[in-house]
């Protein structure tokens, strides 16, 4: 449902009413996370499944003036635990359910039919563990955060000069990972939930009652 909220917040649009036809149930799946890409102007909506034969998910971005879907991802292998879109990097971002590892689509030509460009080890995929299960992942500005057990990463892009070329003539992307945090605070509980306001990180954690806020008094969180 579109709400608008400077008119009474009431509804005014219905976009993405799916029902299940077959055994295409990849395309029905119901929507958990909505995401603005203000940039282009599309709603980004996903959501996935667990059944038999492991984890499916679709991502969707919609044209909320036409109410159509101008792009599809059926996610069937190492579908994300989660995923997230980064406005001021133009990209999609996913943690693998299977593998762990950070993937990156790119929104400037995402017309391929297997857009993500691992940011680690993409063998993982294969191996049949289920590494990346409760992790989250999400953006603030040009930052992308991902837990991962009680640990949190940091992924920035590193600006080059490069004149390698990926398979869709685009220059090739560069991201750094780093491991946030104290020493003494790494493998604690399990993180459940990542929010931002300002310049400040909220986390919650597994069995604790308490909301940890970090701020960015330059580039870095600190908790």
């Amino acid at each position: 449902m579109v709400f608008d909220i400077q008119n009474g917040f009431r509804p005014v649009a219905e976009i993405g009413h799916n029902e299940i036809y077959g055994a295409d149930i990849v395309s029905a799946i119901p929507a958990t996370k909505l995401n603005w890409v203000s940039s282009f102007n599309l709603l980004m909506a996903s959501g996935s499944h667990g059944g038999p034969s492991g984890v499916v998910g679709n991502i969707k971005l919609w044209d909320l003036r036409s109410g159509n879907s101008v792009y599809e991802l059926k996610e069937k292998v190492d579908c994300f635990s989660d995923v997230t879109v980064s406005d001021d990097l133009s990209a999609i971002f996913k943690v693998g359910v299977n593998s762990g590892e950070v993937f990156y689509a790119d929104l400037r030509n995402i017309s391929s039919d297997n857009p993500w460009v691992c940011l680690g080890d993409k063998r993982k995929a294969s191996t049949g563990k289920k590494e990346g299960v409760g992790c989250k992942i999400n953006s603030h500005g040009n930052q992308v955060f991902c837990s991962k057990g009680g640990d949190l990463e940091l992924w920035s892009e590193i600006v080059i000069s490069s004149s390698r070329k990926s398979e869709d003539g685009l220059e090739e992307r560069v991201f750094r990972r780093n491991l946030m945090g104290r020493v003494k605070d790494l493998g604690g509980f399990r993180i459940t939930n990542l929010g931002f306001g300002g310049n400040k990180m909220f986390v919650t954690r597994k069995d604790q009652q308490s909301v940890e806020v970090w701020q960015n008094s330059t580039r870095v969180f600190r908790s």
